[in-house]
């Protein structure tokens, strides 16, 4: 049974999969770009209590949680999703130039040519490729184009991510904001995407 719900600010890592041998190892499937963020020692966030991560073999991508120490009780958290927090998340991985966190990118404006196409909601993989999952700005729903559409994220129709501060934009289509900083991401042939959707 799940105890806990998951919190805004955790960021899931990896999903436990089946036992391995008899001793409470398991199988760990990473769900983060990040691989150093599973380290011994750490505490990891799920909905049926916190686990410490007692060794991970990546090549294998066999793990021990110190909490766990039989087959029988690998039953327990299997196919449960480990989380860290955000905070926790951008202390142990360091972003490369132009790379971001998917938390910080979801709740970005869409701007194209000066127009806004709508908000990031959500970031979906298919086949090794992000793709950016937008709620079209109201004005062009209004104008009959879909609710939502999907964005390859790679540079053909990414130019820039800008960060703003003080950046308002009155729509009903857009998050409600708590943060001084805004997100934009600057792209080209977004709006024929959206047009054919």
């Amino acid at each position: 049974m799940l105890d806990k719900v998951v919190q805004k600010d955790w960021v899931s890592v990896a999903k436990i999969g089946r036992a391995v041998g008899f001793k409470g190892e398991v199988l760990l499937h990473l769900l983060s770009d990040f691989p150093e963020s599973l380290q011994s020692g750490n505490i990891y966030l799920s909905q049926v209590g916190n686990l410490t991560l007692e060794y991970y073999q990546p090549k294998r991508s066999v793990a021990k949680f110190i909490q766990i120490d039989s087959k029988e009780a690998t039953r327990q958290i299997t196919n449960l999703i480990l989380y860290t927090t955000q905070e926790q998340s951008k202390k142990q991985c360091k972003l490369k130039e132009n790379e971001f966190f998917w938390f910080d990118i979801v709740g970005s404006a869409i701007v194209e040519n000066g127009e806004i196409l709508g908000w990031v909601n959500e970031i979906e993989r298919f086949c090794e490729q992000d793709y950016l999952s937008v709620k079209t700005a109201f004005a062009l729903v209004a104008q009959n184009l879909p609710k939502s559409f999907l964005i390859p994220y790679n540079a053909r129709y990414i130019l820039e991510v800008e960060s703003k501060k003080d950046f308002t934009i009155h729509s009903k289509a857009g998050p409600k904001n708590t943060c001084d900083e805004q997100k934009i991401i600057y792209t080209q042939f977004c709006r024929e995407i959206l047009e054919n959707s």
